[in-house]
């Protein structure tokens, strides 16, 4: 069976490209009808953090990337209490500090096979080397050095005895000899490397933890590895390992080095210094799961087509969000092939993730958006009690009739059901869940604004009064004639909150509002010689008290006459 597998080290967060690369892997299971595993690399002990592998795995499993085999926070018989982790498959133990004996055991065969060997140099001799490296840009032969200074015998003695040691020795690869390989990528194509020019290597360290070279070697060809998918910054170190596997097992795993990640300007491999490389920062600021995978998919991917999403709005009304999860990655799936990869550096692009976000976000159904919305520690509207309480919004549909006589008297924003339209002004709008309450702070906070904002390019204070007093006016004479259809957007929001289903009739309902407000303005505007500009800017500063706000349409469709009116009037 095709298996494939990532190894991520417990030394911080999921990085932006290492997601990229598990998600890689997991699309190419999928495509071959395969396996795609995780197993942990904490043999440097002096770098782990303890926490680090249970947020790597959450940071996974919340944008659909949890492993078919290996590392998993599901509750298994196979646990880490260390790490607080669990287990699950028959290849294991996935985590390579738990299988120091068997690296000891494959280690020794190695020994016996004169294909590893003790290097006793200090790191004074060592540094020495590296010296005069510098200066005749040759290789350095560790193999002939070890053997002049130490001789033969103690170069091959046991694993027992190298590690007891008191000069802390580390056995090293004989990998330096005189003939030439050469190394397959499936992206990247065929390379011939001189092993002449290539140096010995540590495969167990003085500490008795074994590098990741070694550890490579047994656990992929152990735990039946088809395909290494990992990053070009091991390209370097392809010879080393098809040397060993060629050596030892007498088989080679295939092998994809995909091409970094680029920050948004530069040339330089996506860091720190370019922002945010941390995948769950992302999640925390209210970037969905959807719009990441999606986005990530494409650094480094195209599916040589004009498509981009690969959800749509039938799925977020009819799946949740894992199931939209699962959906998403097997979509991309069908389209996905290695020489669909692209051999150069993809670049991040903020821009183009927001969009992603843009229009997974206005695919939400308003329930879930302002679901998802309120568990974020960081919203500052507190509407979680409206929002999460089934009771509340079970009394708020059994009164509905109620809700309409208010909306249509004008104290609708005292109603928890019709905050959801001042949310949806929120989501019609939001690259991120977190800028929920940007939009409809100005419904929910009216502050008054300046009367200098109002004011339309040369239009003077005096006219401008002038306008918003006859547009008031000409709002009041027509209020009436927008009620029937208030009335049926607020039955059919009551109905939406209960059944997302009702998203498209909710939808129609509200553009048919606003559609009313939006005709009947132009119309009298034009009827009697108003200038656009003159109308609208006034208006709807004066009814959300900024600068940049929904529109006049959609405000006076959320707002209720009287609050209209107490706007418009303390202007004037």
């Amino acid at each position: 069976m095709f298996r494939t597998r990532q190894a991520p080290s417990p030394t911080g967060y999921l990085h932006i490209g290492t997601a990229r690369t598990v998600l890689f892997s997991k699309l190419l299971a999928l495509v071959n009808s395969g396996i795609y595993y995780i197993r942990l690399d904490d043999t440097d002990q002096n770098r782990l953090q303890q926490d680090s592998p249970k947020i790597l795995l959450k940071a996974l499993a919340k944008i659909g990337l949890a492993a078919d085999e290996g590392l998993t926070l599901e509750e298994t018989n196979i646990k880490n209490d260390f790490y607080d982790i669990y287990q699950n498959g028959n290849l294991g133990s996935y985590i390579q500090s738990e299988r120091l004996d068997l690296y000891h055991q494959h280690a020794q065969k190695l020994i016996d096979r004169k294909l590893a060997y003790w290097n006793y140099l200090s790191p004074e001799q060592k540094q020495e080397l590296q010296e005069i490296k510098q200066i005749n840009k040759q290789p350095i032969n560790y193999f002939e050095i070890c053997l002049e200074k130490f001789g033969e015998e103690k170069m091959f003695v046991g694993l027992k005895e190298g590690l007891s040691n008191l000069l802390k020795p580390v056995l090293m690869y004989k990998l330096q000899r005189k003939n030439k390989i050469i190394c397959h990528d499936l992206l990247l194509g065929q390379t011939e490397f001189d092993l002449n020019l290539e140096e010995d290597f540590s495969i167990i360290k003085s500490d008795s933890f074994p590098t990741y070279h070694f550890a490579h070697l047994i656990d992929d060809n152990l735990m039946q590895t088809s395909l290494v998918v990992r990053s070009q910054e091991w390209y370097p170190s392809l010879p080393k390992h098809v040397v060993m596997f060629q050596d030892y097992w007498g088989v080679v795993p295939d092998f994809i080095h995909l091409p970094f990640i680029l920050g948004e300007t530069g040339n330089k491999k996506m860091s720190k210094r370019d922002g945010n490389v941390n995948l769950q920062n992302y999640l925390d600021e209210g970037y969905l799961p959807e719009a990441i995978i999606n986005y990530i998919a494409f650094l480094g991917w195209n599916p040589g087509t004009e498509k981009e999403m690969y959800l749509d709005k039938e799925d977020f009304l009819n799946l949740n969000q894992e199931a939209r999860l699962a959906k998403l990655i097997d979509n991309i799936s069908n389209d996905f092939s290695i020489d669909k990869l692209s051999k150069s550096p993809a670049r991040f692009n903020l821009e183009k993730l927001n969009w992603f976000n843009k229009q997974y976000i206005a695919m939400l159904s308003l329930p879930e958006f302002v679901s998802i919305a309120s568990q974020l520690e960081f919203i500052k509207i507190d509407y979680s009690n409206e929002v999460n309480s089934q009771k509340n919004l079970d009394t708020i549909a059994a009164s509905s009739n109620e809700i309409v006589e208010k909306s249509i008297k004008g104290s609708e924003e005292k109603d928890a059901q019709l905050k959801y339209l001042y949310w949806y002004l929120d989501q019609n709008r939001a690259n991120l869940i977190n800028q929920i309450g940007l939009e409809s702070s100005c419904i929910t906070n009216w502050q008054k604004p300046d009367f200098s904002l109002l004011m339309w390019k040369n239009s003077s204070e005096e006219q401008t009064k002038i306008n918003l007093k006859l547009t008031l006016e000409y709002i009041q004479s027509v209020w009436s004639n927008a009620s029937s259809l208030k009335i049926k957007l607020v039955s059919t929001l009551d109905k939406y909150i209960q059944d997302a289903n009702h998203k498209n009739q909710f939808e129609e309902d509200f553009y048919n509002l606003n559609k009313f407000w939006e005709d009947n303005l132009k119309n009298w505007i034009g009827a009697n010689g108003h200038q656009p500009g003159n109308i609208f800017w006034p208006l709807r500063v004066s009814l959300s008290g900024k600068n940049k706000s929904p529109s006049p349409f959609e405000l006076l469709a959320v707002l209720s006459l009287e609050e209209v009116e107490s706007r418009i009037e303390s202007l004037l």
